[in-house]
């Protein structure tokens, strides 16, 4: 192992937009469509889009920043350079909460698909059977990661489509009617439900975030990791969209659906037995392997980006010569999620996963505008209204909308995030001798 390897650049746009997804998973709403319905009041693809909304805003922030730093460490080292080095550490301690609890989550989901599969296997032996696999296929490198990505892509997309056909045949038969209560429900709409579900579905396009993590590892990364995070955020929003949508319009009675198995459900009625068997084998492939792989490998060159510039120990910017991967990050974070995965309900989990995110990128977003739009004078005396535009009215609405989601969080969410910053600024007061001396950060020469 080395500190000064660099890691192997491998990956095209396409590559990019594939693993964004599956880290998004296409089938992401099958998994937790129950949970999302009670405080939405049945309008999830209302929240699927605000979300999307959100996160496009976002990402074109995103795009600016990964022009200007073709670097692994995503919303870190964004906001690190592009407003100020204390911020940038908060803003990749809180992304870390999110992404230490992004593989367990998906593990525990996973493991109870896989459960319900094969009842006699107990969840906690799926659940490492999952984290181990994810590690060894990590350290072994991103190109293998990757082809696994394509074909568990692949799965989730037949699956959509054989949902799509299905619900489409009932409608034409007259089996159900065309409906939009999922998108708006006049008797029972309320916004902070809208917005406190939106904060939850949030969780659904932190892939878009996680592309970024691997612009070391892209060919031409100034162009490829922007495209591939719009490109990303479009395709999935559409893909949550449609199928939320078809589920509603397949059931709009969601107060009879069971939190647990609501979308299975749903499947079972549109599909039969063949259907949902088939869906069930592909979301523990999606969960329990596609996406546990992409989430790992995220929150390692996080891990590693703040180990190399000495914000966290050293030892997690060690990078293997043979494989060119961050194999101490991967491995700490193989061992992190293990008792989360274990040891916590999904419930607690996805009360918390998206607070860091969210406030990762509200100061993305700021940073954007400062760095930009309100320091490049030069740059607004050029092009006055597309600079403004590009640099001001787009990350600003990123900021509101994604502001008034933050806001919008659970009680749990609050406490737990505010906590989890607490423990950054104390760890930063530590590094920093009192915040007398600068805060560590990769000098870009």
């Amino acid at each position: 192992m080395s500190t000064h390897s660099t890691l192997k650049r491998t990956l095209s746009t396409k590559d990019l937009v594939v693993y964004g997804l599956v880290f998004m998973i296409p089938l992401a709403p099958a998994a937790m469509y129950g949970v999302y319905l009670g405080p939405s009041n049945g309008m999830v693809a209302l929240c699927y889009l605000i979300g999307m909304a959100a996160m496009l805003f976002t990402g074109m922030s995103y795009r600016s920043m990964a022009r200007e730093y073709p670097l692994a460490g995503s919303v870190y080292l964004y906001v690190q350079k592009g407003a100020m080095p204390q911020l940038g550490f908060l803003t990749g301690w809180s992304i870390l909460l999110d992404y230490f609890l992004m593989p367990a989550t998906v593990v525990i989901i996973g493991s109870s698909f896989a459960n319900a599969l094969l009842p006699t296997v107990p969840t906690w032996i799926w659940a490492l059977a999952f984290i181990i696999f994810s590690t060894v296929t990590n350290i072994l490198g991103v190109n293998l990661m990757s082809k696994c990505s394509w074909i568990l892509f692949a799965l989730q997309i037949l699956v959509i489509v054989a949902f799509v056909a299905c619900t489409i045949h009932l409608w034409m038969a007259g089996t159900i009617h065309f409906n939009t209560l999922s998108f708006y429900n006049p008797g029972h709409f309320e916004l902070s439900g809208v917005l406190q579900t939106t904060g939850i579905v949030i969780l659904s396009y932190l892939g878009f975030d996680a592309i970024s993590t691997l612009a070391e590892e892209t060919v031409d990364p100034e162009k490829s990791v922007g495209r591939a995070i719009i490109w990303a955020i479009l395709l999935s929003g559409g893909l949550f969209i449609a199928i939320t949508f078809l589920a509603g319009m397949a059931y709009p009675n969601y107060q009879n659906l069971k939190v647990d198995s609501a979308f299975i459900d749903i499947v079972s009625f549109v599909g039969g037995k063949w259907l949902t068997v088939f869906t069930t084998i592909v979301l523990v492939l999606s969960f329990g392997v596609a996406t546990c792989q992409t989430s790992q490998a995220a929150v390692a060159r996080v891990l590693f980006a703040m180990g190399r510039d000495g914000a966290l120990p050293k030892q997690l910017s060690y990078v293997s010569q043979k494989h060119q991967t961050p194999f101490v990050a991967i491995t700490f974070v193989g061992l992190v999620i293990t008792p989360i995965s274990l040891l916590c309900s999904l419930d607690l989990i996805t009360t918390m996963v998206s607070f860091g995110a969210l406030f990762g990128f509200i100061l993305l977003n700021i940073s954007v505008i400062w760095k930009f739009y309100r320091l490049d004078k030069e740059g607004r005396g050029r092009n006055p209204v597309r600079h403004a535009l590009q640099y001001l009215i787009s990350p600003l609405i990123g900021l509101i909308v994604t502001g008034s989601i933050f806001i919008n969080l659970g009680t749990a969410a609050h406490i737990v995030g505010f906590t989890w910053l607490a423990a950054g600024v104390i760890y930063l007061f530590i590094l920093t001798k009192g915040f007398r001396t600068p805060v560590p950060q990769l000098d870009l020469g």
